[in-house]
């Protein structure tokens, strides 16, 4: 969603941008993330968004460090995979060392 307008989002990505925004608002200011906090911001910032929706963030994020769960479920945030060895290394590793 990052590299789209947002006059180009879906209603329901709408929501969802909205409602992760307010939980970031909340968790930057030192608020307890709930479905009724982020209500709150939500309505302070004229938006609205399904209630299922502000309740599973609401229960999914309480008591988390929000930037820590957005950022460990979004690409790009961990570490890159171990490359594949390749066969010669293999091969290397499978050989029993040499004895002294």
């Amino acid at each position: 969603m990052a590299s789209v307008a947002s006059d180009k989002l879906s209603q329901a990505e709408r929501e969802q941008l909205a409602v992760s925004y307010a939980a970031f608002v909340l968790s930057g200011s030192g608020a307890e993330v709930t479905a009724d906090s982020i209500n709150a911001v939500l309505k302070a910032a004229g938006v609205t968004a399904t209630p299922l929706l502000v309740n599973a963030f609401g229960k999914a994020l309480k008591g988390k460090n929000v930037s820590q769960f957005f950022g460990s479920v979004g690409g790009g945030s961990g570490s890159a995979p171990v490359a594949a060895s390749t066969p010669a290394a293999t091969k290397a590793a499978d050989k029993p060392a040499a004895k002294k």
